[in-house]
């Protein structure tokens, strides 16, 4: 009777989220933990809809940003995965979530002084072209690096998204397209 347990409590609670969710809801939450191409019947199964159901959803998540359509040449059909500047906005929030402004900013020059370090040690602008020059560091201080750099552009761009929230809090200086005004056309 104890086997058969684990079993009813995944029955459960994937009918409770069934229940509780759209099936909107449910494609975006799969979608939201998706960074590798899935096809619709995949992301479907995952998401307890049809593949219609979720190629509608897709087609909206896609317009929004929040996916990528892409065609892997192996394989048939559209396939979709996470955007990655999506990933880029939802942890750049994250930290903003966690960090005030002025931390975070003396962390960006933190950041930004160990990358320029790097940069004088290997005597190149990036990870990648120390590692092509065949620089003299070690996988740990590549790695160092690397995380720095990813870090540092986290961190940019979650300055960037707190001060572009306060221009459209503060202002919503748009054309009657709704588009930014000053930005297009």
């Amino acid at each position: 009777m104890t086997e058969d347990r684990p079993a009813d409590v995944n029955e459960r609670v994937t009918e409770e989220w069934k229940a509780d969710t759209s099936p909107g809801e449910r494609v975006r939450t799969v979608m939201k933990r998706t960074y590798d191409p899935q096809s619709v019947a995949t992301i479907a199964e995952r998401a307890l809809t049809s593949e219609t159901t979720a190629r509608k959803h897709l087609g909206v998540l896609a317009e929004d940003g929040f996916v990528e359509a892409v065609s892997p040449a192996d394989e048939r059909g559209t396939w979709y995965k996470r955007a990655p500047r999506s990933v880029v906005l939802e942890r750049a929030q994250q930290i903003l979530d966690t960090v005030d402004i002025e931390t975070l900013s003396a962390r960006v020059t933190e950041l930004r002084d160990t990358v320029r370090e790097f940069e004088d040690e290997a005597g190149a602008e990036s990870p990648r072209a120390a590692a092509i020059a065949d620089a003299e560091l070690d996988a740990e201080a590549m790695t160092e690096w690397q995380t720095a750099e990813r870090n540092l552009k986290l961190a940019r761009a979650a300055l960037a998204l707190a001060d572009a929230t306060e221009v459209v809090g503060d202002d919503f200086g748009s054309d009657e397209r709704g588009e930014p005004a000053g930005i297009i056309g």
